[in-house]
């Protein structure tokens, strides 16, 4: 029969590993919902701003002007996605640091003693 004061250490490890899981989850989840946010705030500009295209180019008789506004919301469009590929580049960055968290191993007393007995 085990010795239930060999079993406590296993069930300690276990605990803690679950802890770390959780908090590493609960990251997780928070950035996953920051970059839906983003994502939900940008299809609303680029609505936007397709709209307002659609406007100007509606309302405007002279050919220049509709070259203008398309060039004016090809610019636009150029800009916003370079910020939204640097965007997706730094939350990917960080979702696999959060997960990269989880394998992580922390070094602290408990941890040392063993080494230093060995």
């Amino acid at each position: 029969m085990t010795d239930l004061s060999e079993a406590r250490p296993v069930a300690d490890a276990i605990q803690h590993c679950a802890k770390r899981a959780m908090a590493v989850q609960s990251e997780f989840s928070e950035k996953l919902i920051e970059a839906n946010r983003h994502w939900f705030e940008q299809i609303q500009i680029e609505s936007n701003e397709a709209w307002e295209l659609f406007r100007r180019f509606n309302s405007t008789a002279s050919v220049a002007e509709k070259i203008t506004a398309l060039q004016d919301w090809a610019k636009g469009v150029t800009a916003r996605s370079a910020q939204d590929a640097t965007y997706a580049i730094e939350t990917a960055r960080s979702l696999g640091t959060i997960e990269l968290n989880l394998f992580g191993r922390r070094i602290d007393s408990a941890d040392e003693a063993p080494r230093k007995a060995a």
